[in-house]
């Protein structure tokens, strides 16, 4: 006699809290830390890949092929991104932000987290670099980007890119950042020197503090809100007094960290560390309903 359906819902719940257990000892990745629908939609594809149907046999096709965690990361993981990505952030960053910081200090830290293959951090140097040049005063700029998958990490650190991924970015940009050699696009060496490449998981506390500008944006939304809470919490922790988050378009901060940022623009979920002095009694502007 077969198992009733909550037999088989019993022991698939099982299946998959081993799965996860599994899974965080290979990988040293916390999988409790991301929404279970969202986890359970990416391990289908691997399940339908590798044709194991179920989490049991998902677990012993793991330990026959250990290729396959680093496959299930990067699916875990989605590496969308392009150069440029949302117009309107990066104008408000060429015309408000990187402007104020470039001005007030001679030394400036960003943040990429959650970088993927390059393109964020990449576009913010070049942004810089072209800020710089035109300014009389020395200042220095360091981006540092961070990713848990090792493959974007490595691809990012290439700086290569085929025609399809630099699209939209300007042809006088493409001319100045970019050299083309076997049909890839190559960033230039004197603008992988701005950027410093690190494995990080956010779920851990930052490597670095005192930094001007985070940008952590298409990220959090995978993740449960508890996490997402300390994520944030984490992140205005490692903001200067006056410092900038910039969120992706349909992230809201939220928890303790939304009672401390102050929201500068709502279009571009940009929000600010204010100094200890002129903390807003309320909470952020930015709201749902933006």
């Amino acid at each position: 006699m077969g198992l009733s359906a909550s037999g088989k819902n019993f022991l698939d719940t099982v299946a998959f809290e081993k799965l996860k257990r599994v899974l965080h000892e290979a990988t040293d990745i916390n999988f409790e830390c991301y929404r279970e629908s969202y986890l359970k939609r990416r391990l289908k594809i691997r399940l339908t890949a590798t044709e194991t149907e179920t989490y049991s046999n998902y677990i012993r096709y793991l330990r026959a092929n250990p290729n396959e965690y680093d496959l299930l990361v990067n699916d875990i993981t989605i590496n969308y991104t392009k150069f440029f990505r949302d117009p309107d952030v990066f104008s408000f960053l060429k015309k408000s932000i990187l402007p104020e910081l470039l001005a007030s200090k001679r030394w400036v830290r960003i943040w990429s987290a959650g970088c993927a293959t390059g393109e964020e951090p990449y576009s913010v140097a070049i942004l810089a670099h072209e800020m710089l040049k035109r300014r009389s005063k020395d200042c220095r700029v360091s981006i540092y980007a961070s990713d848990l998958d090792r493959t974007a990490l490595a691809k990012a650190k290439s700086g290569e890119y085929d025609s399809r991924m630099v699209q939209g970015v300007e042809e006088r940009l493409l001319n100045r950042y970019f050299e083309f050699d076997n049909d890839l696009y190559k960033v230039k060496d004197f603008v992988k020197q701005l950027v410093h490449f690190e494995e990080q998981d956010l779920m851990t506390l930052p490597q670095r503090r005192n930094l001007d500008l985070i940008l952590c944006r298409n990220v959090t939304i995978y993740f449960s809100k508890e996490i997402q809470h300390k994520i944030y919490t984490n992140f205005y922790d490692s903001l200067r007094s006056g410092g900038y988050l910039i969120t992706g378009k349909t992230e809201l901060v939220k928890g303790e960290a939304n009672e401390k940022l102050v929201g500068i623009n709502s279009r571009c979920r940009v929000y600010k560390k204010p100094s200890p002095a002129t903390l807003p009694r309320k909470p952020s502007l930015i709201s749902a309903k933006n």
